[in-house]
C-alpha cells in the first residue's frame, strides 16, 4: 500500500495555477545537476503531476538516463514552497491532457497574435513518491473559494423562469459576480455560420464592446471557441514574458474587429474563457476577467463550465405607446446602407454591420415607406427580404446587439422593447437614407 504524501497535492491547488514559476532539477550521466523553469506544472490526480515539454534538451536527456526529479512549486497567495519528488513515468503526445496543456500555452500566442511560438513537443507525466513543505514561517494557506450548491441551484432556477435572452444574459452576467465573485465579464454568441462571435453583453468595462467581433479560432477567446475548451490564463505577465521577448515587431492582436475592440480592462492579469455548448453546437463564450493575478482558480473554472453549459441551454430554450416626433428644423442624420455587408454608417461614422445592420436598415425602410413604428419579433423572423438563417435565437441576439449599440452611439434612434416579442422604433431626429451598391469604405 502507498503511504500518503506528506503534503496532499489537493490541498495546494494554486502552486498548480502558474501563477509563479516552477522549477525542475534533474541529473546527469556524470551527477552534474541541471535546474530550469517550466511553463506548466498540471495535477493530473492524487499522485501525479504533468509537465510541459518544450525547449528543455538537457531536461529530456537527464529522464532518460535518470527518471528521478525535483519540482519546486510556489504558493501563490503564502509564499510557501513545497518540493515534489518525482519519477518519470511516460509522455503523451496526443489526447485529452495533452490538448488541453496545448490549449494553454496556445492562448498565450493567441493573446499576442502569433501562432507556433510555445511548440508543445510532449507532455511528460510523473509519479509523484513525496510533498513537503520547506521549512519556513509562511501565513497559514488561504481557504480555496467555493459556492454552495444552494446558491447555483438558484441561479439554476432563474434561468429557467427567463422569458428572453436580454433577461438569460442579465442573468449570467450578475452570477459572475455572485457565484464568481468577478465584476468583469461579457458574453460573446457565435453568428449563423459558427465562424464569428460577436458581443452581446458586458459588465464592468471601460466600454461595453457590443457589436465587437472576433474570428473563431483567433485570439484567446477565438481559440477556447475553436477547441470546446476553456481557457484560464492566471498570470498574464509571466506567461507573455517570453513572447514579449520574441514578438519582434508583432503588435497585439484579440482578433476583434477594428471598428469595435473586444471589452478588456486596461491591466488585465487573469482571463477566463468558457465555451456555450448545447447538444454539442457553439452557442458562444462566456468571458472573464481581473487584474489581480491569480484570480481564477480551478474551482472557478469547473463553476463556470457549469454556468456557460446551463447558459447555453436557456439561449436555445428562449430561442423557441407613441413615438416621439422627430424635431423639425433639425439637420437630417444621414443613414448610409451597403449591401455588400449589412454595414450602417451614421453621418459617415461606423455604426454595425452584418445581420444586425440588415434588420435595421429594414426597420428604417418600413418607417419610411409606412410611417409606423411598432414591430414584433415574428413579422422581422418572417420578412424574406432579411433572409434571416433558421437560428431560433438569432433575431432577438442582434436585436440586443443593435440596441445597444443606438444607445451607445446616437441619441436620436432607440429600440424599445414594448413586451414578449415586440419592440418600438424611436426617432427624434430627421433621417435621410442612402443605400449603397458599392462596398463600405475603409474603417
Amino acid at each position: 500500500m502507498t503511504s500518503p504524501l506528506q503534503v496532499a497535492l489537493e490541498s495546494i491547488p494554486t502552486c498548480f495555477e502558474g501563477t509563479i514559476p516552477s522549477a525542475i532539477c534533474t541529473v546527469g550521466a556524470d551527477g552534474a545537476p541541471n535546474v530550469t523553469h517550466l511553463s506548466v506544472v498540471h495535477r493530473v490526480d492524487e499522485r501525479h503531476v504533468a509537465l510541459s515539454r518544450q525547449f528543455f534538451k538537457k531536461t529530456e536527456e537527464n529522464t532518460s538516463l535518470n527518471p528521478l526529479a525535483q519540482v519546486e512549486v510556489v504558493e501563490p497567495g503564502t509564499g510557501r514552497t513545497f518540493v515534489l519528488d518525482l519519477r518519470y513515468d511516460h509522455t503523451e503526445t496526443s489526447g485529452d491532457l495533452f490538448e488541453r496543456m496545448r490549449t494553454r500555452l496556445d492562448a498565450v500566442a493567441a493573446f499576442e497574435g502569433m501562432s507556433n511560438v510555445f511548440q508543445l513537443r510532449g507532455v511528460d507525466v510523473c509519479e509523484v513518491l513525496e510533498c513537503a513543505a520547506l521549512p519556513c514561517e509562511f501565513p497559514a494557506a488561504e481557504p480555496v473559494r467555493g459556492v454552495s450548491l444552494e446558491r447555483l441551484e438558484a441561479f439554476s432556477h432563474q434561468l429557467a423562469g427567463s422569458e428572453d435572452l436580454e433577461e438569460v444574459l442579465r442573468r449570467t452576467l450578475d452570477a459572475c459576480a455572485e457565484l464568481l465573485d468577478c465584476h468583469h465579464a461579457y458574453v460573446m454568441l457565435a453568428d449563423e455560420t459558427a465562424q464569428r462571435l460577436y458581443t452581446v453583453a458586458s459588465a464592468g468595462f471601460p466600454a461595453s464592446g457590443a457589436g465587437s467581433e472576433v474570428a473563431v479560432g483567433t485570439g484567446i477567446v477565438g481559440l477556447a471557441a475553436q477547441r470546446r475548451q476553456t481557457i484560464r490564463v492566471t498570470n498574464m505577465a509571466r506567461d507573455l514574458g517570453y513572447a514579449h521577448a520574441a514578438r519582434g515587431e508583432f503588435a497585439e492582436d484579440r482578433g476583434g474587429d477594428d471598428t469595435i475592440p473586444l471589452p478588456s480592462l486596461p491591466e488585465r492579469q487573469s482571463q477566463l474563457v468558457t465555451p456555450m455548448l448545447a447538444s454539442r453546437q457553439l452557442v458562444g463564450v462566456l468571458a472573464l476577467e481581473s487584474e489581480s493575478a491569480g484570480a481564477f482558480q480551478a474551482a472557478d473554472e469547473c463553476l463556470a463550465g457549469i454556468m456557460a453549459s446551463q447558459v447555453a441551454m436557456a439561449i436555445a430554450a428562449v430561442g423557441n405607446s407613441t413615438t416621439p416626433a422627430a424635431s423639425a428644423g433639425v439637420r437630417p442624420v444621414q443613414v448610409k446602407y451597403y449591401a455588400d455587408d449589412e454595414s450602417v454608417f451614421l453621418d459617415n461614422e461606423y455604426l454595425i454591420k452584418g445581420v444586425a445592420g440588415g434588420i435595421l436598415w429594414r426597420l428604417l425602410r418600413i418607417h419610411e415607406q409606412e410611417q409606423r413604428v411598432d414591430f414584433s419579433n415574428r413579422e422581422m423572423r418572417l420578412d424574406a427580404t432579411l433572409g434571416l438563417p433558421d437560428v431560433k435565437d438569432n433575431l432577438e441576439a442582434r436585436l440586443i446587439l443593435l440596441r445597444k449599440r443606438l444607445e451607445e452611439r446616437c441619441d436620436y434612434l432607440r429600440i424599445e422593447k414594448t413586451g414578449r416579442g415586440r419592440f418600438r422604433l424611436e426617432i427624434t431626429r430627421p433621417l435621410e437614407l442612402v443605400a449603397v451598391d458599392a462596398g463600405p469604405p475603409s474603417r
